[in-house]
């Protein structure tokens, strides 16, 4: 059982021209739901991007979220795709979907949030690539960190039960949720920093920090954040030093299918995963680990932030 906690699926839909739909094979498409299937992903973090690219510059677009979720509500009634809105969902049968905002730009006031929550947005990012009201982005000139505002929006997030998500933050961004959480937070998807440096990926400060959360990173498919020539073997490499250095805990996968132009060999599309899975035997993972990082560890993450 794989627990996958990121992919751009309503982005592919919305960017594609004429796309066929969610439950067909289509060839060169990274993710579908007979690829998912094959593979055994049993829950996806289903995000919402809300950024419109115009004239070269990204602008939060509010309209976009309900683009989003109009995706997600059509897959979910169509091919019986199960949205995750409580702890009771999580033991539902078949392929389900946690719908995750990217990026809380798109946020005016802390009861937006609580409108999304009624709409089944499970998850928030605090940020995307762009500073904003909330924090600082990982490509942040300055890094400031979390705003006063940004801990409002993280108790509240908590609060109602939606799992919070840093991946996109700053290291101080970072370090300030991890400080004021009062559930597990996860990193969706990234990788480390020790092992490639690359802005997305995040340093053994903040993963120790996330540690002590009891939350998790999501080791992910994007080629630059692993490697020059990224395979299955060079993404182990950061499983393993994580291992070593902190615990297998603090471990799961975040692909970002769906939302990155290339792939690394061997890894592209979803029905590829089982690769990295058994190139985490490769370097000395035990099958017990692999279940950690496959599912379990996530699992537990999302039985603590999310209401029942």
């Amino acid at each position: 059982m794989i627990v996958d906690l990121h992919q751009d699926i309503a982005y592919y839909f919305l960017t594609s021209l004429n796309p066929p739909p969610f439950d067909q094979d289509y060839g060169g498409r990274q993710s579908d739901l007979p690829k998912l299937r094959r593979a055994g992903v049993d829950l996806v973090f289903a995000a919402v991007f809300p950024f419109v690219n115009a004239y070269g510059s990204w602008t939060p677009s509010r309209e976009l979220i309900l683009e989003g979720l109009k995706v997600y509500y059509t897959i979910s009634e169509r091919h019986g795709v199960k949205l995750v809105e409580g702890r009771g969902d999580l033991y539902a049968p078949g392929v389900k979907f946690l719908i995750a905002l990217e990026g809380a730009d798109v946020l005016y006031t802390v009861e937006d949030l609580r409108l999304l929550y009624k709409m089944g947005v499970r998850a928030v990012g605090i940020t995307w690539n762009l500073d904003n009201k909330w924090g600082h982005s990982c490509y942040s000139r300055r890094d400031g960190g979390l705003t006063a505002s940004g801990e409002e929006l993280v108790e509240e997030a908590q609060r109602l039960g939606m799992v919070v998500d840093l991946a996109h933050a700053s290291k101080q961004t970072a370090l300030d949720v991890l400080k004021i959480a009062k559930k597990p937070v996860v990193i969706s998807h990234a990788n480390v920093r020790a092992v490639n440096p690359h802005p997305r990926n995040v340093d053994d400060d903040v993963i120790k920090a996330l540690l002590d959360n009891g939350g998790v990173l999501g080791l992910t498919f994007i080629p630059g954040t692993i490697s020059q020539s990224p395979t299955p073997r060079d993404l182990a490499r950061h499983a393993a030093y994580v291992k070593d250095k902190f615990g297998v805990e603090v471990l799961a996968l975040g692909t970002d299918y769906l939302g990155i132009s290339a792939t690394p060999q061997g890894l592209e599309s979803a029905d590829k995963i089982p690769n990295f899975i058994n190139a985490l035997r490769e370097v000395g993972f035990t099958e017990e680990e692999i279940e950690a990082v496959a599912w379990r560890n996530a699992y537990r993450v999302l039985k603590e932030a999310l209401r029942g």
